[in-house]
């Protein structure tokens, strides 16, 4: 399957499916007293960002899921990874703005500094069954009956975690002051064949807010990325994929689930201004997109624009 150049698969030569080299999580040690939270951590890639941080010597880590038992299972890995991490782990729905709130709470009162921030929680549309009683995903402003509880998780979810978090971020002076959100390839997408629309608007609306929150907040030390994590078999997707879109979806989602964690512990090492307020991928290599800073910067690249 191909897509449209504007998508920006192809921004590097260089295009990796594992992180590795400069993006390996133990090529980017992190600062002792280096906190991150990760929302959404209990499974697929929020656990495996989370991984990625601890390996790269964070031992200050807050995780959130739904989900006690998955946040259990993580403790016990991040753990065994560095026995010496401080874990604050705590069940939130992003979907409850209290939730979040008691999250930063628990975050302000336990650690006192914020580096990061990756708002990673997100779902897609319910599948439901074609005419022939086989799974699909919806199709179509019609079909897609899941609609509000989608841009409720991915885009109102990444809004209230950004609410919450970033006056922490702001307050942290000697930090990176980043705050990510977890995008997807889908929010370039102009019709639902390959995602549900609902998916695919989410992630333009947190393309779009990063990218305000560059603007308004930047004298003020923020970063903000928009980062898509790669074509990732996660949970969600391996219970139906192959019931779906057969092959097509076998042979897109070839990504390893911790591609997006080495990406972003390279990304957020250090402050990358220039950077802040764009769309990024995970497979990008990052010594060729170094090697083109000034490029983007002078051509206000990886940002969002209509043709005129």
């Amino acid at each position: 399957m191909s897509f449209p150049d504007h998508w920006g698969l192809q921004f590097t030569k260089l295009i990796h499916s594992k992180a590795e080299g400069p993006t390996d999580p133990k090529n980017n040690q992190l600062s002792p007293n280096f906190t991150v939270v990760v929302t959404g951590a209990g499974k697929g890639l929020g656990y495996g960002i989370a991984v990625a941080y601890v390996k790269a010597g964070a031992s200050r880590i807050v995780i959130s899921s739904r989900t006690k038992a998955d946040l259990d299972k993580l403790q016990d890995e991040l753990r065994s990874s560095n026995p010496k991490a401080d874990i604050l782990a705590q069940t939130c729905d992003t979907m409850k703005d209290e939730d979040v709130k008691k999250l930063a709470d628990a975050t302000r009162a336990k650690f006192g500094r914020l580096d990061v921030v990756v708002a990673n929680a997100g779902i897609i549309s319910k599948y439901i069954k074609d005419g022939n009683g086989k799974k699909k995903l919806p199709v179509g402003i019609v079909e897609d009956t899941d609609f509000d509880r989608v841009i409720q998780t991915n885009f109102m979810g990444s809004y209230r975690v950004a609410k919450h978090f970033v006056p922490q971020l702001l307050a942290t002076k000697d930090g990176p002051q980043a705050y990510i959100c977890i995008t997807s390839i889908a929010g370039h997408c102009t019709d639902s064949s390959l995602t549900p629309i609902a998916y695919s608007l989410s992630k333009t609306a947190i393309n779009r807010m990063v990218e305000n929150m560059h603007n308004d907040h930047q004298a003020d030390g923020l970063q903000a990325f928009s980062v898509h994590p790669g074509a990732v078999l996660t949970p969600q997707t391996e219970l139906h994929h192959t019931t779906q879109l057969g092959s097509a979806w076998t042979d897109l989602l070839v990504d390893d689930v911790g591609l997006c964690g080495g990406f972003l512990t390279w990304l957020t090492k250090e402050r990358r201004g220039w950077l802040s307020g764009r769309y990024l991928s995970s497979n990008w290599d990052v010594d060729e997109l170094a090697a083109r800073k000034d490029e983007i910067v002078e051509g206000d690249k990886l940002t969002f624009k209509m043709v005129v």
